[in-house]
Order: C-alpha cells, then sequence, then structure tokens
C-alpha cells in the first residue's frame, strides 16, 4: 500500500511542478505534463487516462447516435400513423372510414364521447345478448352476429380514442 502512496505522491509533486513551471506560458490546448515534468510515470498515467477518455467518448457518441436513431423512427411511425388515419390528428376534418362505421354501429354520431360510446355499448350488448336471445336457432345466430359486430365497433371507438389521447 505504501508503494501507491509513493508512486501517487511523485506524480502528484511532478505534476504542481509542471504546472508551476509552464503555467501562464502554456498554449492553448497543450497538455500540462506534455513531456516538460521528465517523469515517465506521470506521462504513462496521463495517456492512459486520454485513452480511456476517448473510448467513453466514443461510447456516448455512439449511444447518443443510437438514441437519435430510435427517436427519428419513432417519430417517422408517428407521422406514418397520422397519414394512415389511426391517429386522432389524420392531417385531415373527416373522420377515417372505419371509426366513422363503428359510430354508425352503434348508432351513434361521429365524436361522441367515450363515457356515451361506453353505455350506448353495453344497452346495445345488453339487448342483443346470444343469452337473452336463445328461443330458436335462427335468433341465437342472429344475435350472436349483431353482438359481434357491437363487439368489433366498440373495440375498434376504444382502441382510436385511447391512441388519440396519447397523441394530445
Amino acid at each position: 500500500m505504501d508503494q501507491i502512496f509513493d508512486r501517487f505522491e511523485r506524480l502528484f509533486k511532478s505534476w504542481v511542478a509542471g504546472e508551476s513551471e509552464t503555467f501562464g506560458a502554456r498554449p492553448f490546448g497543450a497538455r500540462p505534463y506534455g513531456g516538460s515534468s521528465g517523469d515517465p510515470d506521470l506521462a504513462a498515467a496521463m495517456d492512459e487516462l486520454d485513452d480511456f477518455l476517448d473510448r467513453g467518448r466514443t461510447e456516448t457518441e455512439a449511444r447518443e447516435r443510437q438514441e437519435s436513431f430510435e427517436r427519428s423512427r419513432r417519430a417517422r411511425e408517428e407521422a406514418s400513423r397520422r397519414s394512415a388515419g389511426t391517429g386522432s390528428q389524420g392531417g385531415n376534418s373527416f373522420p377515417p372510414n372505419e371509426i366513422a362505421r363503428a359510430y354508425q354501429t352503434l348508432g351513434l354520431p361521429y365524436g361522441t364521447p367515450f363515457p356515451q360510446v361506453k353505455t350506448q355499448y353495453k344497452k346495445l350488448l345488453m339487448q342483443n345478448h346470444p343469452d337473452r336471445n336463445s328461443a330458436s336457432p335462427q335468433q341465437l345466430k342472429r344475435s350472436t352476429e349483431i353482438s359481434a359486430q357491437i363487439n368489433d365497433a366498440y373495440q375498434r371507438i376504444e382502441t382510436w380514442s385511447a391512441a388519440g389521447r396519447a397523441a394530445r
């Protein structure tokens, strides 16, 4: 352990001596230990430090490039979703056709607030549920089809409105 402290003391003294000898006379960007101290330990340690810092800078730059790439990829995906009409800001004032049809399936005008959509969905599902309409096989089949359409319409509106809230 004493060897480590002795070496540290020698390095520190040579660094301080190198600083005091060249203080104010060093050109901008020149290393303070640029061989003026004559200590090979200090020069080796500083070279090792420079190598470490350069490697760290390279890794940092690579990470920043990767993060920049991910941000731009997400922005491109969001832009493509908006242009496809799946977001709430579709680039035009008209609703996407499938969402408008989903509102029509539930018997609501486009743009009805989601809590009212949910209330209407429950009401229609209660009226057309297959367990309530199983008097004949034809009636059971018809109520199953209607329930599937109601569920599909509700899921489309729910997904669309959730995406719209996330985009705001």
